[in-house]
């Protein structure tokens, strides 16, 4: 794929160096709220109520997906080339039509109990996804990091003064204080995007929305099928075994999958780099280190996971959340897989070619659905780790064949 001219990509490693760093700093913040947020809801409503949380967090990460296709990836993506305002108006309009038509949905599933808190839970986050998007593709690191900070903050402010200054302890507290901290700091992020530069409306056309579209679309889907690749199990636990394992493989998930702040975190500079570099042999060289220092780095921090006695998970969660560590260590081999595929998936996204992500996801998904149903009647946790092993190998397998393949493909017609 052709991109448009941009511009170049600073030559400046130090620069580079830094924004890494800062974001990884930023990324471990939000690990620390989030970490605290899932042991305040462990703590609070035991593991019942935390495998109910995580099951209406994944349908609201569901809906999320379809509202990035007008405000996640493709708004980085087009904010080099494209007037901020198309952006913005396209972004906010597909954010409330999709949050508007999901909440319908997933309350249909569960007798619309949940819609007063699906709405504005995933139409906010759309919104913070939108501007934070924006900021990304402007390379604003600062701002981008501080507002991906603030969000899981505000949700921990927020549950703090429900449940202890007002006395509100029912579990749609939680559900409450995670949409009043989003919105809050959406409506912050958009305020402060808008105050130098107010908001003109632009004259939306059918040739713009279809860039944004096809994108978001292609971009998306490849992140919906990556996410029920990551969260279908959550579904096949809620039916087979329950919602207290469930909330035991959700602590499970928080803790290991912590270790991808690290290649989230360079793939998000990465990802930056590369959107606004025409320079594929230096995005490639970049892709290789980012993916070994990932490695090295998560490495370091999953031992760390392991080597924390039992009691202590016992201490910060509850009793009978002991046997995570058992857990997490069955998932080492897959979760160490993403931590270095994730910075080949952002290369090829930056780089256009989302064919290669959406196989990528397609192939972690189709591991899950063949796999899962059998090994977790024959082994039952256990079984759901093993399952979740073998879709994140074989998905980062193939993504790491096609990036040395390309590759040759490069150093070929370099010789030619």
């Amino acid at each position: 794929m052709q991109l448009p001219a941009r511009e170049p990509l600073i030559n400046n490693l130090e620069m580079l160096s830094r924004n890494t760093s800062i974001t990884i700093v930023t990324k471990f913040l939000i690990l620390a709220a989030n970490f605290a947020l899932v042991v305040a809801s462990t703590r609070l409503w035991g593991s019942e109520g935390r495998g109910e949380i995580a099951l209406l967090l994944a349908n609201i990460s569901i809906i999320a997906i379809f509202g990035n296709v007008f405000c996640g990836s493709t708004i980085a993506f087009h904010t080099p080339v494209m007037n901020r305002d198309i952006l913005l108006t396209a972004g906010s309009a597909g954010a409330l039509l999709v949050s508007l038509t999901g909440s319908l949905f997933f309350s249909l599933l569960f007798g619309f109990r949940n819609f007063t808190f699906l709405l504005p839970m995933s139409f906010f986050l759309s919104l913070s996804t939108l501007v934070t998007s924006y900021r990304l593709g402007k390379k604003d690191f600062v701002r981008y990091n501080l507002l991906t900070l603030l969000n899981p903050l505000s949700i921990l402010i927020f549950l703090y003064i429900l449940y202890a200054l007002l006395h509100k302890t029912g579990l749609e507290t939680y559900y409450h204080a995670w949409y009043i901290g989003t919105g809050s700091v959406s409506l912050f992020a958009l305020t402060s995007l808008l105050r130098r530069n107010p908001y003109k409306r632009p004259g939306l056309k059918t040739a713009d929305l279809k860039r944004i579209l096809n994108y978001g679309f292609k971009n998306e889907f490849n992140y919906l099928l990556q996410f029920l690749s990551y969260r279908l199990s959550y579904y096949f636990i809620a039916r087979i075994l329950g919602y207290v394992q469930l909330g035991i493989f959700s602590v499970v998930i928080s803790v290991s999958e912590a270790v991808w702040i690290i290649s989230r975190s360079m793939s998000a500079v990465h990802y930056s780099n590369v959107i606004n570099s025409n320079d594929f042999i230096r995005s490639r060289k970049e892709t290789v280190a980012f993916a070994r220092q990932s490695f090295i780095i998560s490495i370091a921090v999953l031992a760390v996971s392991v080597l924390v006695p039992v009691k202590v998970y016992q201490l910060v969660f509850g009793a009978e959340f002991g046997i995570v560590r058992k857990y997490i260590l069955y998932m080492i081999p897959g979760i160490m897989a993403i931590s270095v595929s994730n910075l080949y998936g952002h290369y090829f996204a930056g780089t256009g070619k989302l064919n290669i992500i959406r196989n990528k996801s397609l192939i972690g998904l189709l591991a899950i659905i063949i796999s899962m149903p059998f090994l977790i009647k024959a082994f039952q946790m256990e079984g759901v780790c093993i399952a979740v092993n073998i879709s994140y190998i074989l998905s980062s397998v193939y993504l790491w064949v096609y990036f040395r393949r390309e590759g040759k493909s490069l150093n070929f017609k370099t010789q030619a």
